[in-house]
């Protein structure tokens, strides 16, 4: 009985493998993007860091 070649097939978990420093960056830069919203939601520097707390902490 002859064999066959056979030729490995990257799984699901290694092909998503290659993603998670896009998928991390991603997340870090929309959350930079949500903070400087919620700066300028804030009236910009004439509020105090207690405020921003505030507003992240209880949105």
């Amino acid at each position: 009985m002859a064999t066959t070649e056979y030729t490995h097939a990257a799984s699901s978990a290694e092909a998503t493998r290659d993603y998670d420093g896009w998928i991390t960056a991603g997340y870090g830069i929309l959350g930079a993007i949500a903070l400087v919203a919620l700066y300028f939601a804030s009236g910009g520097p004439g509020n105090g860091e207690a405020a921003l707390a505030m507003m992240v902490a209880m949105p």
